[in-house]
C-alpha cells in the first residue's frame, strides 16, 4: 500500500507537459509490479467500503399541528417525517388544499385527519390516500356538546355531560375541538401505535415505550393541574368557546364565552350582556386566541382591564414538537388565568 501511494502521489505532484511522469516512465517490468501491488493492496480498500443504504424516512402528512404533535411524539428517535397541510393564520373551515397539498397526501405512508365534520376539503384528497387514520372516528372518542355563549361555569357544569362515540351526532352537534382533550390524544396515540408498527416494524418497541412515557406524562400534569386549581377562586372568561375540552381536563369551568365562533361577529345586545357578567361575576381574565381580535376584547372589558391570556388552539404558540409539553403549556396558562385578580 505504501508504494501504491507513493506512486500515486508523485503522478499527482510532477506537472503532465510533454512527457510522461517519471512512475510511469519505469522500466515495465518495475511498471508491472507496482500495478500489481496497486491491485493487490489498493483495490480492496474501494471494495471494502461499505454502501450506506439508507432507507427513506417514513411520509406522514396531517390536517392541523396537533395532530402532528402528538405524531412526533409518539416516533421520537424514528425515521419519520411529518408534514402539516393546515399553515399558520388558517382555518379549518375555508382552507383550499394546494396542488402540492394533494400530491403530498398522494405519496404519504399514513395521513392523519380529524374527519369529514371537521375538515370537510380533505375529504376527496384522502380518499385517494394509501393509508389514513380518522381521529374523529375512534370508538371512545370524547365529544362534548356545545354550549351556550352565557354557560354557568363552575355551579351548574354537568361533569357527566360528555358523549361518546356510538350516539347521532352532526357536523354541528358537537364541539370538534376535541384535539385539546387529554384523552382523546391518548386515544389517537393509541390508534396510530399499531399502524406505525406495521410500517416501522423494527421500531415497535419504541412506539410502545414512547406511547407508555407520552400517557404518563400527561396524566402528572392533569393532575398537578387540577391540585393547582382546586383552591383557585378567580372566574375566567373565554374569547370563543374553543377550550371546553381544555376546561374538562382541568375541571375547573370558565364563565362563557363572548363568541362560539369567532368570524360570526357578536351583536351589541350580546356584547352587553357579557359586560355585565364581567362585572357581576367579578371576572378578572380572559383566555383569547389568535382569531379574535383586540377590539372585541375592549368592547367587554372592565376598569381595571382584564388580564388577557392567550392559547392558540391550533397550538402555533408552541414553538416545540411535543403535544404533552403544548398541553402542560396550556394548562399552565389557565392556571394563570384562573388566579389572576
Amino acid at each position: 500500500m505504501i508504494y501504491c501511494s507513493a506512486c500515486v502521489f508523485r503522478c499527482q505532484a510532477e506537472p503532465m507537459l510533454y512527457r510522461l511522469p517519471s512512475c510511469l516512465r519505469a522500466p515495465s517490468r518495475r511498471l508491472f509490479s507496482l500495478s500489481a501491488l496497486f491491485i493487490l493492496f489498493c483495490m480492496p480498500l474501494f471494495l471494502a467500503r461499505p454502501v450506506l443504504a439508507q432507507t427513506p424516512p417514513l411520509q406522514v402528512v396531517v390536517s392541523v399541528r396537533p395532530v402532528a404533535l402528538v405524531v412526533q411524539e409518539l416516533t421520537q428517535g424514528m425515521p419519520v417525517q411529518v408534514k402539516t397541510l393546515l399553515p399558520q393564520g388558517a382555518t379549518p373551515h375555508d382552507y383550499a388544499l394546494k396542488p402540492s397539498d394533494i400530491k403530498a397526501i398522494a405519496a404519504a405512508d399514513l395521513v392523519v385527519w380529524m374527519g369529514q365534520a371537521g375538515e370537510p376539503y380533505l375529504k376527496g384528497a384522502v380518499a385517494k390516500a394509501k393509508r389514513a387514520l380518522d381521529w374523529s372516528a375512534q370508538p371512545g372518542l370524547i365529544r362534548l356538546p356545545l354550549r351556550s355563549t352565557l354557560h354557568e361555569g363552575h355551579e351548574a357544569h354537568d361533569h357527566h355531560g360528555h358523549e361518546h362515540e356510538g350516539h347521532d351526532h352532526g357536523a354541528a352537534g358537537y364541539d370538534l375541538h376535541f384535539w385539546m382533550s387529554m384523552d382523546n390524544a391518548l386515544l389517537l396515540a393509541q390508534a396510530l401505535q399499531p399502524v406505525l408498527a406495521g410500517l416501522l416494524p423494527q421500531a415497535e418497541a419504541t412506539l410502545a415505550q414512547n406511547q407508555a412515557q407520552m400517557q404518563q406524562r400527561l396524566q402528572q400534569q392533569r393532575l398537578q393541574t387540577r391540585g393547582l386549581l382546586a383552591q383557585a377562586k378567580g372566574a375566567f372568561l373565554l374569547s370563543h368557546d374553543a377550550y371546553h375540552y381544555l376546561e374538562e381536563d382541568l375541571d375547573t369551568f370558565s364563565d362563557g364565552a363572548i363568541t362560539l365562533d369567532p368570524e360570526i361577529k357578536p351583536g351589541i345586545k350580546h356584547l352587553m350582556a357579557i359586560k355585565a357578567r364581567v362585572q357581576e361575576h367579578n371576572i378578572g381574565c380572559v383566555l383569547t386566541d389568535p382569531t379574535v381580535s383586540n377590539a372585541l376584547l375592549d368592547k367587554v372589558d372592565r376598569t381595571p382591564p382584564l388580564t388577557r391570556v392567550a392559547i392558540d388552539p391550533l397550538a402555533w404558540d408552541y414553538p416545540g414538537a411535543l403535544y404533552s409539553e403544548w398541553l402542560s403549556s396550556a394548562y399552565v396558562k389557565v392556571v394563570v388565568c384562573a388566579t389572576a385578580p
